[in-house]
């Protein structure tokens, strides 16, 4: 099926290759809104080969045969500084090949699964997107790095989770008021920072790496700790790489756990107790900056699966920002109420459940519809 006219609906398949798993979906969009008609999570190794089979199989049989779809869209976590939507090609496959030995961890799956996906539905417009474009305008301050920089262009601090965001801004429009900060927790973990529904500030930067303590990432690490490890430990930068993504965070706090609901049930284990106070406090740590830079909060929203499904986690965070008027509704947070927050709160608490494959379909129909309207 070729391209959709600029008035049609559009049905989009999308992909979305995590660490560990492959979110498949089909939407049908029509202008802003996008609703879900299939969703299916299959299990996946985080390599090039894992993704293919997970792919294949989606593509073989795990796909309904009533459902047609008109495009595909793809979740990409980097795309550098060119990082709006685009169109599958031979060229940008190149572009991001040159970037895996930044993510050589995962992002070989994603590419791959992108890879795959092009070659068996070549005749279908594929569509990149990318969680770096939410944060294509950062203020000046909050993209330039700090350090005598050969690449300025590309060496610049970016953000992550920027589908998710998208996804809650799409979702609460006014709602966000005009000072924001959404926190998406996950394994992988950021806030963001808005101003009148703008991106001012991220935790993020260059990589997915820093920010917030994360479920096997650090967050913010001295760069004096891997000066050292290098040249008194001699550790290389691969060995590095895999302490840094794998073997960091909760799971190094707590002695090898990286689930918080894991950890919250272990209230007698002292290392458990000690990895979430962490994570907690690095939220409020970053949320306490972001505020002071917004002049102030109106609006906080958790999001990702942490923050969508961890009560005690959401109070923990809450009751460390009273300073700013936030009081919650304990009632509405034991059972993920989409308003969480007490009547009395100066401070809107919301829980938004994200939906990036909702985000990808939306900018996929959007690519082909301006496309369509351009060459007319």
């Amino acid at each position: 099926m070729g391209m959709a006219g600029a008035r049609d609906n559009v049905n989009v398949l999308t992909f979305n290759a995590g660490s560990s798993s492959l979110k498949v979906g089909i939407y049908g969009v029509d202008g802003e809104r996008a609703r879900p008609l299939f969703a299916r999570t299959l299990s996946m190794e985080p390599t090039a080969a894992g993704a293919t089979a997970a792919v294949d199989a989606t593509l073989e049989s795990g796909l309904p045969s009533e459902i047609a779809f008109d495009a595909v869209g793809h979740r990409m976590v980097f795309g550098g500084p060119e990082d709006a939507p685009a169109f599958a090609s031979p060229e940008l496959f190149n572009r991001l090949a040159r970037y895996e030995r930044l993510d050589p961890l995962h992002a070989p799956a994603a590419l791959a699964a992108l890879r795959t996906t092009h070659q068996r539905l070549a005749h279908l417009p594929n569509v990149l997107c990318f969680d770096t474009a939410f944060f294509l305008d950062l203020p000046e301050r909050a993209r330039i790095l700090p350090i005598e920089n050969p690449e300025p262009l590309f060496l610049r601090r970016y953000g992550f989770h920027g589908l998710s965001y998208e996804y809650v801004r799409a979702t609460l429009g006014q709602r966000l008021g005009s000072r924001a900060i959404l926190a998406h927790l996950g394994s992988g973990a950021s806030l963001a920072a808005l101003q009148d529904g703008k991106p001012i500030e991220s935790t993020m930067g260059f990589s997915p790496l820093g920010g917030i303590l994360m479920a096997t990432r650090p967050g913010d690490l001295d760069p004096g700790v891997l000066l050292y490890l290098l040249e008194e430990r001699r550790q290389s930068p691969a060995h590095l790489r895999e302490l840094l993504e794998e073997h960091s965070g909760l799971r190094a706090l707590s002695g090898g756990e990286r689930d918080l609901r894991r950890l919250l049930e272990r209230a007698d284990d002292p290392r458990a107790v000690l990895a979430v106070d962490a994570f907690c406090s690095s939220v409020v740590k970053a949320a306490g900056a972001l505020a002071a830079l917004l002049g102030g909060l109106d609006t906080m929203v958790f999001t990702g699966g942490v923050g969508e499904h961890l009560a005690p986690i959401r109070s923990s965070i809450a009751g460390r920002l009273a300073l700013f008027g936030m009081k919650l509704d304990e009632d509405a947070n034991a059972v993920h109420a989409d308003v969480i927050s007490a009547p009395t709160s100066a401070v809107t608490v919301r829980v938004v459940a994200t939906d990036e494959n909702a985000t990808i379909a939306r900018a996929t129909s959007a690519l082909i519809h301006s496309t369509a309207e351009r060459t007319g």
